[in-house]
């Protein structure tokens, strides 16, 4: 099917450019013909526009004519593979009419007196290969998974919806209507359970929608100053931004008309290098914020949200919406348009920016004081001296400016409103020069400066300013070792806290006034001890309640002995690989997977991230992204990792494949080290298709567990559920509290056996109501399938007092994104 529309798109390439030089139609009418469009397109358009819009410009040649049968290779033959050769077909046609035909309507509005069934006819018939290939990929996208869907629909939707807006072109306008068509025909051709309402995506899965979002607002305006007729609705913002304070723009002055300026606006085009150049820097913000935003940075949220913001102010003062003339609208003509134009204007980046900020959560790279520091002194220090050189310049010129302010927001430059200057003629070329060149190089400064603090660029180094302290975490955990959750503390969102002579460490997470730490002490085995009297008393320092979460007996027992309480929260899970076997009745599912595989030709692949397949990787991408897309819930943290934790390079992935290479399910395997050598083997995350066959995780941790004997490996850990206990596990005998170990019969004791009774029914609460999410207490009675030893981990806290307080730092710990309204959902669904 692709190599069929490919020799389409190249016989309609021949028969226009053969009837383009019969007819000698491009020079008539001010424009080139786009790619495949038969000459009598041109003919049926004729020379205006129909409001906003305009007709498709670019140049036919070679180059356009290869990057055109590049997409219909690439794209449409992405799509074949999706879908089959017939619904490509179906697809490719179904869209091409829908979004020409509906698009051909759009002439009603511009017939400027021509005849409208022929303007339609001509409209209607006219062939663009990009129409067809937006169309058919967009179809496609309904029969990607979760991931690729999503990715596949917000591309196509930003990039088409860019242009149309920024552009406006009426083939602009055919792609959009022609995506739309795809969208609805591709869950119609997708004969599958649709899912009704917002699918969830992963932090990272959003940071890379916002991402691409941001980037494709950067090249829009880009792409508006450079068109040859540039009439969407979000022009003027790419003429606000190339403009700047010095250049006129007819109409746009202080007692100027709304729709004048809209019409100056629309006319400005950067027709020379020089000004595309001044215009351009603060794009490239957006581009580094962009970049930035890719890397998880929180710090190019609000980069990104700041320039959006001053977007749209620019556009309201440039509008003269800000002094209060918004009744002047009401007298222009094309109203309709003037207004929609003004509103997206302002609207878009507004709302990009409010995004932004809801989202910010999902960006939790925070960049070091000493990388903000140096991006606030050179950008204050490079508005500081080109504001002095303004003024300097301002005071030796001829013309007196009678409000010295403005030369301050000139230096925005190109973002600053057109209207401010009123008397451009009169400023001499010194002047003119220095505020022209004034805000170009302070945004410029901007986009460098912001390089480091955002991540756009890799560094050596992170930007969350724990760069340091996780590497002597890592340090620390390869020569002593550490406990179930130990090499969890190395990733990021962890704070930590170290001895004073380096030999042990703890890893926390402070929520309000209490500091919960992901496991005990971690290091040499002979300084974990004197760890957590330390540590106690660095949280006193601090004001905070200090709480130890899933530690087993040998750091709790010395706990109770001062006088600390303690609550069940886990079931930790692990066996000797050297001597364990499938044999035996209680492993009859797991023997019975493992022979299942056999038959079936499935394979087990140990390796770390680095050395898969580029395929593989995207298929756990994929899998990982599907299976966070049907949780109703934020993604959890703290002792659940996810693709970002698998891309360690001292992880390891346990891939389970078909013969032809699917990926049917995946594990990942944390370390556990003793003096520099690698002596167990944590599982941490479990994900597989919905298609993958009952069993093939018995078989996937089986296969780890022949694996780990060949390397002579001691310990396989099945790690804690958290929020769960195995059955008859004696909730009781290892809670306590503060008055357990002491005279005991008073009302403190009372008082403090209620509260951790309540912490841990909260806890209980939590583990019921995220048992259909997440399942921790199927979780465990799968672990329970291996035989495994089990020890109980539990949550030692030292003030009863603070119980309440301590409840919701777990619960936050581990839902940190959790809403109100989600929390409530959860309590009801509970009850």
């Amino acid at each position: 099917m692709t190599t069929a529309i490919v020799v389409l798109v190249l016989a309609t390439s021949v028969i226009g450019v053969v009837m383009r030089l019969t007819h000698g139609i491009a020079a008539g009418h001010g424009r080139a013909a786009a790619v495949g469009h038969a000459a009598a397109l041109g003919d049926a358009l004729g020379p205006a526009s129909f409001g906003p819009l305009r007709v498709f410009v670019v140049s036919t040649g070679v180059v356009a004519l290869l990057l055109t049968l590049a997409g219909v290779v690439v794209l449409v033959g992405t799509a074949e593979r999706l879908m089959g050769s017939w619904r490509t077909a179906v697809a490719f046609v179904v869209t091409t009419v829908v979004g020409t035909g509906i698009g051909a309507l759009s002439a009603f509005v511009d017939l400027d007196g021509r005849n409208a069934g022929a303007l339609i006819a001509g409209r209607a018939t006219a062939f663009d290969p990009w129409t067809a290939i937006v169309g058919t990929i967009a179809t496609a996208s309904a029969f990607a998974g979760p991931l690729w869907r999503r990715r596949i629909r917000v591309g196509t939707l930003a990039v088409v919806a860019a242009l149309f807006l920024y552009a406006g072109h009426a083939s602009d306008l055919y792609a959009v209507l022609a995506a739309a068509a795809g969208w609805v025909l591709g869950e119609t051709l997708r004969n599958a359970p649709k899912r009704v309402g917002w699918t969830r995506s992963s932090h990272r899965e959003t940071r890379v929608l916002l991402g691409t979002a941001v980037l494709v607002s950067a090249v829009g305006p880009v792409i508006a100053l450079v068109s040859r007729a540039r009439v969407g609705i979000l022009a003027p913002i790419a003429a606000v931004v190339g403009a700047g304070p010095v250049t006129p723009v007819a109409g746009c002055r202080a007692d100027g008309v709304a729709g004048e300026c809209l019409r100056g606006l629309l006319a400005y085009r950067a027709t020379d290098p020089w000004t595309l150049f001044l215009a351009v820097p603060p794009l490239l913000v957006l581009v580094v914020g962009g970049l930035g935003l890719f890397r998880g940075s929180r710090f190019a949220v609000w980069l990104v949200v700041v320039v959006d913001l001053v977007t749209a102010i620019a556009a309201a003062v440039t509008y003269g919406l800000v002094p209060g003339r918004v009744e002047r609208l009401h007298g222009t003509e094309d109203r309709l348009i003037v207004t929609l134009s003004i509103v997206a204007s302002i609207a878009v980046p507004l709302a990009t920016a409010v995004v932004l900020v809801l989202l910010r959560r999902s960006f939790t790279v925070l960049p070091t004081r000493r990388r903000l520091a140096g991006f606030g002194i050179a950008v204050l220090g490079t508005a500081v001296v080109l504001v002095v050189v303004m003024l300097v310049v301002a005071d030796a010129s001829p013309v007196r400016i009678a409000e010295p302010w403005r030369i301050v927001v000139s230096a925005l430059g190109p973002l600053a409103p057109t209207t401010f200057w009123e008397h451009l003629p009169r400023l001499d070329p010194g002047l003119r020069l220095t505020l022209g060149l004034a805000g170009p190089i302070l945004w410029l400064v901007v986009a460098v400066a912001a390089i480091r603090p955002t991540g756009a660029a890799p560094t050596d180094t992170d930007l969350d300013g724990s760069r340091a302290a996780r590497e002597q975490a890592r340090a620390l955990l390869v020569a002593g070792g550490g406990d179930t959750f130990g090499w969890m503390t190395t990733w990021q969102g962890n704070a930590y806290w170290f001895a004073a002579d380096g030999r042990a460490g703890i890893a926390y997470r402070r929520n309000g006034g209490v500091a919960v730490t992901l496991g005990g002490p971690f290091g040499h085995p002979d300084a974990r001890g004197d760890a957590l009297t330390a540590f106690a008393r660095f949280c006193d320092d601090n004001g905070w309640t200090p709480v130890l979460y899933g530690v087993d007996e040998t750091v709790a027992a010395p706990l109770r002995a001062l006088g600390w309480g303690t609550l069940p929260v886990a079931e930790d899970a692990d066996f000797d690989p050297r001597d364990w076997t499938t044999s035996g009745k209680k492993k009859q599912d797991v023997r019975t997977s493992v022979n299942k595989a056999a038959r079936e030709g499935i394979t087990a692949t140990w390796s770390s991230w680095q050395d898969l397949p580029t395929a593989t990787v995207r298929q756990i991408e994929a899998i990982s992204e599907e299976w966070v897309s049907e949780r109703e819930l934020p993604e959890m943290g703290f002792t659940l990792g996810g693709v970002d934790e698998m891309r360690d390079p001292a992880v390891r992935t346990l891939v389970a494949q078909d013969a032809e290479g699917t990926v049917l399910a995946v594990t990942s395997w944390l370390p556990s080290y003793d003096q520099g050598r690698v002596v167990g083997w944590t599982l941490d995350v479990m994900r597989r298709t919905s298609a993958a066959p009952n069993g093939v995780m018995e078989f996937l941790v089986a296969s780890a567990a022949d694996r780990m004997r060949e390397d002579g490996i001691t310990r396989l850990s099945l790690s804690a559920a958290p929020l769960a206990q195995a059955p008859g596990a004696a909730s009781g005998s290892a809670s306590g509290s503060a008055s357990a170990s002491g005279p005991g019969s008073g009302p403190a004791a009372t008082a403090s056996s209620s509260s951790g009774e309540g912490v841990q029914n909260l806890l209980e609460l939590v583990g019921g109501v995220l048992e259909p999410v997440y399942g921790f207490r199927s979780l465990l009675k799968f672990k329970l399938k291996f035989g495994p030893e089990l020890h109980p981990l539990v949550l030692a806290y030292p003030d009863p007092v603070a119980l309440p307080s301590i409840g919701i730092a777990v619960v936050r710990a581990y839902l940190p994104d959790l809403s109100l309204r989600q929390a409530v959902a959860l309590a009801r669904g509970r009850g």
